[in-house]
């Protein structure tokens, strides 16, 4: 399972680990499809772990990488549950505090 997990960045600004799965229409359409968690996430969100998801278009992809070994860590932890808020001690934890993202305000 592990070899399979890689962290992606994506033209729409969020990182992702995702558990890399064969599937004939994935691949004919040049999808990455998956178990997926999103690494860049708000604080006050939360992480969620989706399994079998066709994830993006191969196209909008800007970087493929091997995750840490904390990253695996986190993956493994989210596989079993689920969901969990954001918290600054979770994220410290597992070392994915660069992934969080900031949020602005702006008045129009």
């Amino acid at each position: 399972m592990m070899e399979n997990i890689i962290k992606i960045s994506t033209n729409f600004h969020n990182t992702w680990l995702i558990n890399v799965k064969k599937d004939s229409f994935a691949k004919e359409n040049k999808i990455l499809f998956g178990d997926t968690l999103r690494l860049s996430i708000a604080k006050g969100d939360s992480y969620y772990f989706a399994e079998n998801i066709a994830l993006t278009y191969e196209k909008d992809i800007i970087s493929k990488e091997t995750p840490t070994k904390e990253e695996l860590k986190f993956f493994i932890y989210m596989e079993k549950n689920k969901e969990k808020i954001f918290s600054n001690s979770l994220a410290a934890k597992y070392d994915i505090q660069q992934y969080i993202r900031h949020t602005t305000t702006s008045s129009l």
